[in-house]
């Protein structure tokens, strides 16, 4: 068992009248989200920006050039605070505008950063440079990242982060992603975290939600309550393409009893299988059992090449052929 509690919070976009208003409201329910337990809290998109109402300058005018000296508060309270933070911004970097989250650990210390890989064609008007995805290390974990319409091109920007061992998605964003988030958490296997001031979502691995609000909620807006969503994942689980696994769920119950969990997802004929023991990892129910990942199914089993004469050849993309 390996459980991670991660924070959303929302924030009163175009409401501010300066950045240092936006980052007092980012601290108060930052330290609100510490003290509930959070473990991380991911803020919306380029939180700098929250303050445009009152600001008529040019997006690129608005870029912060030294963005560690310009959220120096903010940082130091979550340092005090003992949890780590995405803070995403737009940021100028060595004459280079960009799209941003900086991930910072429960020390204050900066870990890495994301930036934007597919731009909206404002963002391209003004110069802004896309990134290339990379995931970043956080508490033994791999994080993988998104920002906004990142979401839409998956292959792109979610392709290379899984191959590259990555955990789960955080996904700072200024567009709610609808079933394309749901689609992409089933599809590769990892909770995905979406922070987007009127309706934050998290999702789990099998794309069950497991919280979800922002101030479309009218009692928010209002001023009661409060805009920090948060969840505890168990980040030692993995799902299950039904076939090749179902006829061996009832044994894994069986022989483990409480040390694990299995939930069915019918629709999507998903089994998730978690460890809830610290002395029993999933990797090695996997193996005592002979059971197979959802995504290592589809690319074991994937579409297989006919000849002339219409024989299956090898599977394409190099995958084997199915026993």
């Amino acid at each position: 068992m390996n459980e991670k509690t991660i924070a959303t919070i929302a924030l009163r976009n175009g409401e501010y009248k300066d950045l240092q208003a936006t980052l007092v409201d980012a601290a108060q329910w930052l330290e609100l989200a510490s003290s509930q337990g959070a473990d991380l809290a991911v803020f919306p998109e380029t939180i700098n920006l929250y303050h445009r109402a009152h600001d008529s300058a040019p997006l690129e005018e608005r870029a912060l050039d030294n963005w560690e000296q310009a959220t120096e508060s903010l940082r130091e309270i979550a340092a005090q605070s003992r949890i780590s933070l995405v803070l995403p911004l737009l940021v100028r970097d060595n004459g280079v505008l960009a799209n941003r989250f900086y991930v910072l650990a429960k020390d204050g210390s900066l870990l890495g950063y994301y930036q934007k890989l597919i731009l909206a064609p404002g963002e391209r008007d003004c110069g802004v440079k896309p990134g290339s995805p990379a995931p970043i290390q956080w508490e033994g974990l791999t994080m993988g990242g998104a920002i906004c319409i990142d979401i839409y091109y998956p292959q792109k920007v979610f392709d290379p982060q899984i191959e590259a061992g990555a955990d789960f998605f955080v996904v700072p964003s200024l567009t709610p992603a609808g079933s394309f988030l749901d689609s992409s958490a089933v599809l590769y296997g990892v909770p995905i975290v979406l922070a987007y001031a009127p309706w934050s979502r998290i999702l789990d691995r099998d794309g069950t939600e497991l919280v979800s609000g922002g101030y479309r909620w009218e009692t928010l807006s209002m001023g009661f309550g409060s805009p920090v969503l948060q969840a505890t994942i168990n980040f030692d689980a993995v799902t299950l393409f039904a076939d090749h696994n179902q006829a061996k769920m009832l044994d894994v119950q069986k022989h483990y009893g409480r040390k694990v969990r299995i939930r069915f997802d019918q629709s999507n004929c998903v089994f998730t299988l978690e460890s809830r023991s610290a002395d029993l990892s999933v990797s090695e129910v996997m193996q005592e059992f002979g059971l197979l990942s959802r995504r290592d199914y589809f690319t074991q089993y994937g579409p297989c090449s006919l000849d002339a004469n219409g024989l299956t050849q090898a599977p394409l993309d190099g995958q084997r052929e199915p026993a």
